[in-house]
């Protein structure tokens, strides 16, 4: 019986941005502890932010495992640099560590690079057992030399046998207030420019069995469920299988969200299904209304396709987030091109972010001459990271800023309202709310932009004061 006792930490942004109004944990820390436990390693994890107390606590714990993204890894850092004073052995995890493990392994003594569920427990045995690290695929450390050393990358989990996420785990978490996220499957064979997925998961789509995810819904039903999956309808066939179980199982959750592509709403049968069982709204990758700019990020679909599919899942009453992503290349009319189109389109809301270079993304590398900054706190999408081609960073910051204020005006909300749209109202007067909340938090960013500055005080070469004038006052919305 293994006698270190480890902590798992999901590290958790400070920021307003997108989701803030909607967070939910992430899956990855619960199903490390869920691993973990089946070992028979005491385990507890912590996914919802750290108190003081909480913080003092983990020093208690031999080996602390903390998971980021790019957007949460400076709090990662921090926390890892105050365990480390504490001589608790520090393991950091995650996509942005994966490609960064120079820069991680500063702040801690192991990286696991990609997919942990079969990498950690390998590593803790070896410390428990205090024996090489040196056959333990997919880790980096540092020899006694000083020069990191990477072992080589590790192969794919069997994503069938991994056990359910355990969030119970969590010294916050009951049986009541389990958080309602499920996710069915890992990978992605699309490759879009802008994303890591494929690089941390793989090309292959790899899925839970059907039984698995009915039995993770039980304590969930009669709550909204978000279905975590990069691509819920990646596998029509499979996607249709599975709401059929639900189903047939009772297991069909009062209502669910998910991500979807473009492409999958030309399948009537899947979305007949989805609506009977109780989709609300899907985050639907769109992306851009240029083709040329979808044809760069690697997007197959049409811009007539796109419409159709706002058209089909309107018809099963199904809700539609546009997610759309702002080119280094393209020109500030861009934002205000999505935005007509998401009102002319009737989406339901939409988010409109600057193209981020988060490392191991093609864009990280297509991008690496037009870098800003690497404060990796504003690697959110809403933050404008990279200097345009056609435009100062000033004027794409407003221009996306503007065209949220103007999707999510008041006058908007209160039109929805009148005509009963129900949640819609609810979702727009929050979007409303956020972007007003964003834009008071960084007022002194935009302003660094302006004058051509990056949050820290460096200058932006080339661009100093480019951009001043061209757009209206702070907060105020294009006609």
């Amino acid at each position: 019986m293994p006698q270190i006792k480890i902590a798992l930490v999901e590290a958790i942004s400070k920021s307003t941005h997108v989701y803030s109004r909607a967070y939910l944990p992430r899956a990855g820390v619960a199903t490390l502890g869920a691993v973990l436990k089946q070992l028979g390693y005491p385990v507890d994890i912590f996914i919802h932010g750290l108190s003081a107390r909480e913080e003092h606590q983990l020093e208690t714990y031999d080996v602390v495992g903390i998971g980021s993204l790019s957007s949460t890894i400076d709090e990662a850092y921090l926390l890892a640099d105050r365990l480390k004073k504490s001589r608790v052995t520090v393991v950091m995890g995650g996509p942005h560590v994966t490609f960064m493990p120079e820069e991680a392994i500063e702040h801690c003594d192991f990286v696991v690079l990609g997919e942990g569920e079969g990498t950690l427990p390998a590593l803790l045995t070896a410390i428990e057992n205090k024996t090489s690290f040196e056959n333990i695929r997919g880790i980096a450390f540092k020899r006694p030399d000083g020069a990191m050393h990477y072992t080589g990358p590790s192969d794919f989990v069997d994503y069938k046998s991994m056990p359910s996420p355990d969030f119970l785990l969590s010294p916050k978490v009951t049986a009541k207030n389990i958080p309602p996220m499920i996710t069915t499957s890992r990978g992605c064979p699309h490759d879009c420019s802008f994303c890591s997925v494929t690089s941390v998961f793989g090309r292959k789509y790899r899925f839970k069995g059907s039984e698995q995810v009915i039995k993770e819904l039980g304590p969930i039903k009669h709550r909204s469920v978000c279905f975590g999956d990069d691509n819920f309808c990646a596998n029509p066939v499979r996607a249709k299988k599975l709401l059929r179980e639900m189903i047939k199982a009772d297991a069909v959750p009062l209502r669910w969200s998910g991500q979807m592509c473009v492409a999958a709403a030309s399948d009537m049968e899947l979305l007949d299904l989805m609506q009977q069982t109780r989709c609300r709204i899907m985050y639907v990758g769109i992306e851009s209304v240029d083709p040329a700019t979808l044809k760069k990020y690697g997007k197959a679909h049409k811009v007539d396709e796109i419409q159709r599919c706002i058209d089909n899942l309107h018809k099963h009453n199904i809700g539609i987030h546009g997610m759309f992503v702002v080119d280094s290349e393209d020109k500030p009319e861009a934002a205000r091109h999505i935005a007509d189109f998401a009102i002319q389109t009737d989406i339901d809301t939409i988010q409109i972010f600057s193209i981020t270079p988060f490392p191991g993304t093609r864009s990280f590398n297509e991008n690496k001459h037009r870098i800003i900054h690497q404060q990796w706190h504003d690697y959110d999408g809403m933050h404008v990271v990279v200097k345009p081609t056609n435009c100062s960073a000033f004027d794409m910051q407003m221009a996306i800023v503007d065209q949220m204020n103007r999707f999510y005006s008041l006058p908007r909300a209160l039109t929805a309202y009148r005509l009963h749209r129900g949640w819609r109202v609810k979702y727009r007067l929050a979007g409303h709310m956020l972007m007003r909340q964003w834009v008071r938090e960084n007022k002194a960013y935009i302003e660094n932009l302006k004058y051509g500055f990056t949050s820290d005080g460096r200058e932006i070469p080339g661009i100093k004061g480019a951009g001043a004038g061209v757009y209206a006052p702070l907060g105020a919305a294009t006609k």
